[in-house]
């Protein structure tokens, strides 16, 4: 039997042109494993490439969602859905946010909870333990800042990107003008709509072509701005902006983008996807 391998396929460009070489290149050596976890707040063509590339390269990935216990402590575990099935109006995003609150860059467990832990849930029921086997994940050679030594050797992380098949973002590019078919996301909109990593840029951006968006964000503030276990509110946007206040400064900064501080346009690790274990490289190695 082949050792097992796990990719985890964020929905992105990167992802799918890691998946792809290791697939393409790696197959005899091992029984790959390919992982997608939906958060519900997917752009819809994020859902569309995943089924697009299980349809022409074969991927074969397992989709997942989080499944949130409320009466116990423990971690959301997962259930298996597919592209018929799969959330598109945030419910599985919101089970986690009744649970654990609002997350923002103080409280970054959206990623933990509707992510990494359906995924060892999932693993966990394969009868594998996530530490003894690799998990790739689409981080380039462009992007290495992204990457904790320390956190990526106690969990077996390996970054096919930059130490097997060294790609930047223009090789990635390159790569999918020659398919026939790509994402079809500008890169300031993401593969999860509205997240908090987010430049304020972008999500003026983003206002811009669709305020709808946000809908999600200002109905969980009016209805958990309180809940989790700090004292106070909590807010999605930077700065303990709220999605009120979010379109107040859209308002006020309409064509006088030097008015936004420089700061503010700055990303925290977001831009076409969010890798797995990027948002949690402080957390513990539990």
């Amino acid at each position: 039997m082949k050792p097992k391998f796990h990719i985890s396929f964020s929905g992105g460009r990167t992802s799918a042109y890691m998946t792809k070489l290791l697939l393409d290149n790696w197959s005899d050596q091992y029984e790959f494993i390919v992982t997608f976890a939906n958060t519900g707040l997917e752009h819809p063509k994020t859902l569309d490439f995943i089924r697009n590339c299980d349809a022409h390269f074969g991927f074969n990935t397992v989709w997942l969602e989080a499944v949130v216990h409320h009466d116990k402590r423990s971690a959301p575990s997962h259930k298996i859905v597919d592209y018929a099935s799969a959330a598109r109006n945030g419910d599985p995003f919101e089970e986690v946010i009744k649970k654990y609150g609002i997350p923002n860059s103080a409280f970054p467990g959206c990623t933990r909870d509707l992510k990494l832990s359906p995924i060892k849930s999932y693993l966990k029921s394969l009868g594998i333990n996530e530490h003894e086997i690799p998990t790739a994940i689409g981080i380039r050679t462009d992007e290495t800042r992204r990457v904790n030594p320390k956190t990526a050797a106690a969990r077996t992380l390996v970054y096919p990107l930059i130490h097997n098949w060294p790609s930047d973002k223009q090789d990635v590019l390159d790569w999918w003008e020659d398919q026939d078919f790509d994402l079809g996301i500008d890169e300031f909109e993401g593969n999860c709509l509205g997240c908090w990593k987010k430049s304020l840029k972008k999500h003026f951006m983003q206002i811009e072509r669709d305020p709808l968006v946000y809908n999600f964000h200002r109905r969980m503030e009016a209805e958990h701005e309180f809940t989790g276990p700090q004292e106070g509110h909590r807010h999605f946007f930077r700065g303990d902006v709220s999605t009120i206040r979010l379109f107040e400064m859209y308002e006020e900064n309409k064509g006088a983008s030097v008015r936004v501080p420089a700061s503010a346009y700055e990303d925290g690790s977001c831009s076409e996807s969010c890798e797995l274990f990027e948002t949690i490289l402080n957390d513990t190695l539990a």
